[in-house]
């Protein structure tokens, strides 16, 4: 067989069905089993740690590309793959395999999903502080492999922070584990790390252990509006300077939160929000109120309760795949805390000069800017855009990846914008090749093909 020649469907069939079941494995489904837009072959479900190994050796002898999926919210990320022969669906591993309370620990098998997760912990008072913009079908496994967060990174981190372990099935066919279900754990490699953020090329994760934190007691939000985003630069770094502690921390355009009254003042809005006990918090807000109202349009508001939540699920919105990709494209672009605002205008200024409506948000303390834009009519741009708000971007040290676009622009411009000559990427290339070396895990999708 030649090396990126596609398998024999009805041997592909025949093995799997062998090796799992005749029931687990079946033809995909015309209307939602597609990975950015690519049909695959076949699908099959898995429901152990040893099917995954299993199903990954037999696609790995026989050239046949997999696609592990969760709960398929996130999908349409990463670059379209060159085909798809196997969708490896992984909703089946959905399992809590141990919480210690006491210890603030939590095991999960990985189609595990993220809100119930969230509702077991809150019984208890605790919670997972990754928050990632989602869909009800979202899982941990699919959040760690695509290195998902939302808000609470300002205070928590990412999943690099607070994942202590995890299970991989590898296309060997066998299943091994790092880490622990200590938070602090020192022996050994580090070998979680390489696999967050990797879309699955390094190996499907089958089982995530995670350090949680108890639930706050009190939990308010600073609401401030902002005539434009280079306001929200001087009041991020006034911020920035004050000894604050935030457990969120993002300027958003007021577009993105419809259903909150914060006044007649500006487009923008720099939130701020703060955990403790009611002294503490309301201690921090005004410390928040003292370095943002000089910059401000008029005075803030407070929110609480559902208000809260509410407001800040519409904030990360952009973050959530669009219902129709169609004619519009989000970016997510990182760099310096301090070029945020220059990276918001510098969008916007694009989006104008090419005829397209642009949206933004920003994580301001960690320099994540995204910005969707959409076509006004039928005169495209989506792609220039891209290529020139990049540009822009590596002009201030940062970088831009697409999230979510029509499968053309993302051919066209690069989803990720990477060099394949360059340093960082050739450390990949090595330990794919280590890992998957028939490239059959994700084939086409991640920086590393």
């Amino acid at each position: 067989m030649a090396p990126n020649s596609a398998p024999d469907t009805a041997e592909l069939l025949e093995e799997l069905a062998t090796e799992l079941s005749p029931e687990a494995v079946a033809s995909p489904d015309p209307g939602g089993d597609t990975v950015a837009g690519v049909r695959p072959s076949l699908r099959a479900r898995v429901d152990s740690p040893d099917a995954v190994a299993a199903a990954l050796a037999i696609c790995q002898r026989l050239n046949a590309v997999v696609a592990p999926r969760g709960g398929g919210s996130h999908l349409g990320l990463g670059q379209p793959p060159e085909r798809v022969d196997l969708l490896l669906d992984l909703s089946g591993l959905n399992a809590v395999i141990e919480y210690r309370p006491a210890d603030l620990t939590l095991a999960l098998a990985a189609g595990a999903r993220l809100t119930d997760i969230q509702n077991l912990l809150a019984g208890e008072g605790q919670m997972l502080a990754l928050d990632p913009a989602s869909e009800p079908s979202a899982t941990v496994g699919g959040m760690v492999a695509a290195n998902l967060s939302g808000p609470r990174r300002a205070g928590s981190g990412t999943a690099r922070d607070l994942v202590i372990g995890l299970e991989v099935a590898g296309v060997n066919g066998l299943v091994t584990r790092s880490g622990g279900m200590v938070v602090k754990n020192v022996t050994g490699y580090d070998l979680p790390k390489a696999h967050i953020g990797a879309f699955g090329t390094l190996g499907v994760i089958t089982r995530v252990n995670l350090k949680i934190m108890p639930r706050p007691s009190i939990e308010r939000t600073l609401v401030m509006p902002l005539a434009d985003p280079a306001a929200g630069g001087v009041a991020i770094g006034a911020v920035i300077d004050s000894p604050l502690v935030s457990s969120g921390f993002d300027l958003v355009q007021r577009a993105l939160t419809p259903d909150i009254n914060v006044g007649d003042g500006g487009p923008w809005l720099l939130a701020i929000r703060v955990a403790g006990t009611a002294g503490g918090v309301a201690a921090q807000l005004a410390m928040a109120t003292a370095a943002v109202a000089p910059h401000a349009d008029e005075d803030g508001v407070t929110l609480d309760g559902e208000a809260q939540d509410r407001f800040w699920s519409d904030a990360d919105g952009l973050a959530r795949p669009p219902a129709d990709d169609a004619g519009q494209t989000t970016c997510r672009v990182s760099a310096l805390s301090s070029q945020t605002a220059s990276l918001l205008e510098s969008a916007a200024e694009i989006g104008e000069d090419l005829g397209l409506r642009t949206v933004a948000s920003a994580r301001a303390l960690n320099g994540v800017v995204r910005v969707r834009a959409s076509r006004t009519d039928a005169t495209g741009g989506l792609t220039e855009f891209v290529q020139r708000l990049r540009a822009a971007a590596e002009r201030l040290g940062g970088a831009l990846v697409i999230e979510y676009a029509p499968a053309e622009v993302k051919r066209a411009a690069g989803a990720w914008g990477v060099s394949a000559d360059a340093p960082d990427v050739q450390a990949m290339e090595a330990l794919r090749s280590a890992f998957d070396p028939g490239r059959i895990i994700n084939r086409g999708r991640f920086v590393v093909i």
